[in-house]
């Protein structure tokens, strides 16, 4: 099992390696939501050139705030500057309701139920709820309008920016 070698591997790690003692407060003060897509581990930082405590990462499905979510956040940890950083070719890009539901089904989980529970308005009314989107830069943009937006956090810059996923490009598409 892939958890086996997880612990293995970690055995071996805090054998080998003395971590630095760092605090909770990330160093450049910033907070960075992203993409929880598996092709960002290690690229993503090292594009950027972030280091262990540089920031504040905060991983969703399509670097998006779902709905029923978006009316609150929390100014934490001295966060003065946000960054929402999406890619290309994300998963929730152009979701496909069909595909989805399938998917889900296949998983344990009835879309139809959970469309009941939710109040939603069909398959698409799933997909929406879930936070898929037609245009990664759109999404970014509407990201980076309800964190300006929001009535909890204070008026600091918030950008918004597209990572290209095969070479790690950054796209400014919003500066704060």
């Amino acid at each position: 099992m892939v958890i086996d070698e997880i612990l293995a591997h970690n055995e071996r790690f805090v054998q080998e390696k003395t971590l630095p003692i760092i605090g909770h407060t990330p160093r450049k003060r910033m907070a960075v939501v992203t993409c929880m897509d598996c092709r960002l581990v290690q690229m993503f930082e090292q594009a950027l050139g972030l280091e262990r405590g540089d920031v504040l990462e905060l991983r969703t499905a399509g670097a998006t705030i779902s709905k029923p979510e978006r009316q609150g956040a929390a100014n934490v940890l001295g966060v003065r500057e946000v960054a929402v950083i999406g890619h290309t070719h994300c998963g929730l890009a152009h979701a496909n309701p069909i595909v989805l539901t399938a998917s889900m089904q296949a998983q344990g989980v009835d879309p139809q139920q959970l469309i009941q529970d939710e109040g939603l308005e069909g398959t698409q009314g799933l997909v929406d709820w879930l936070g898929a989107f037609d245009d990664v830069h759109v999404n970014v943009r509407e990201v980076v309008n309800v964190i300006r937006n929001s009535p909890y956090l204070p008026k600091i810059p918030v950008h918004g920016l597209v990572i290209d996923i095969e070479t790690g490009k950054l796209e400014m598409v919003d500066r704060g």
